[in-house]
């Protein structure tokens, strides 16, 4: 039911008047009679007695206002209870994140954040960088932090971090690497493992290679994967060579099992955004989860 029908019933209810209700509503009269004819037509009954300038409610008319003053009540308590929440950090937070924020540059922000501000309940959210930013649009999560900017003109991306992406493979794909041929004919020789698309990590490198001469078609994908994990897993059981972040790679580089491979042409270094929607009301917790992720910058 539409809430300003029913506000209209109400006060032709109380005023036992269609005129004085639109006065006080300042609605026409017309206005007020359609609201009410609409309202009686949605619950097929009639609401009043119209007894020439006597209106008179019906028993249906009883019952929907003894509902009236509930549903009012109740509306009233969740405006005073979400001004409450405003003028304090509290309530809850849905974060979305990529690959890289999710596993390395979120968990590190929120228990910063949480320790201010421990009334907060915080959900995060996984996703490649266009979900995430999916959501952040469709108003499924408040904030996202992913590795590219959003183009949606309703969505503010403030970069926070930069990362540097590495050509990894197995220790057996360093000599390939590394021959004498042109670096660009060295990296079309190689599998490689390949981030989906949608991935802010195979957007850099799509971006890298474009810069370098080279097509993305150009090289020679034997699988693809939907996490940087999975291609850390894949490159250390031997399957091909991949780009990934090197916050990501760190843990496997110092113990030897993958190592950095030389490729003198691709520079690619990325940054990660944090992804707002600007046309929205932010709680007080957004707000200062924003200027949490402003302090990495």
């Amino acid at each position: 039911m539409d809430v300003r029908r029913l506000q209209a019933f109400a006060k032709v209810y109380d005023l036992r008047s269609f005129s004085r209700a639109g006065e006080e509503m300042m609605l026409s009269q017309p206005t007020i009679s359609a609201h009410v004819m609409a309202l009686e037509e949605e619950l097929d009954t009639q609401l009043f007695d119209r007894l020439g300038r006597t209106v008179l409610p019906t028993q249906a008319g009883n019952v929907l206002y003894r509902y009236c003053v509930t549903i009012f009540s109740q509306l009233d308590h969740a405006k005073a209870d979400i001004l409450a929440l405003s003028k304090r950090v509290a309530g809850d937070l849905l974060i979305g994140g990529s690959t890289i924020p999710a596993q390395y540059i979120i968990p590190r922000l929120v228990a910063g954040f949480l320790e201010k501000y421990p009334e907060v309940r915080i959900e995060l959210l996984g996703g490649d960088t266009s979900e995430i930013i999916g959501q952040v649009l469709d108003g499924g999560i408040h904030v996202g932090i992913v590795g590219a900017p959003a183009l949606q003109p309703e969505l503010i991306s403030r970069s926070i971090l930069e990362d540097e992406l590495v050509l990894i493979g197995a220790p057996r794909f360093v000599a390939a690497a590394a021959g004498d041929q042109d670096w660009r004919a060295r990296l079309t020789a190689l599998p490689w493992v390949m981030r989906e698309s949608g991935s802010g990590t195979r957007l850099a490198l799509e971006q890298a290679l474009i810069r370098s001469g080279l097509d993305m078609r150009d090289l020679r994908t034997v699988l693809q994967v939907h996490s940087s994990v999975a291609v850390l897993q894949c490159v250390e059981a031997g399957l091909g060579v991949s780009v990934v972040s090197r916050m990501a790679a760190a843990t496997y580089l110092e113990r030897g099992t993958v190592v950095q491979l030389p490729v003198d042409g691709l520079a690619m270094r990325r940054e990660f955004y944090v992804v707002y929607h600007g046309r929205r009301y932010m709680f007080p917790a957004q707000r200062l989860f924003l200027a949490a992720c402003g302090e990495l910058s």
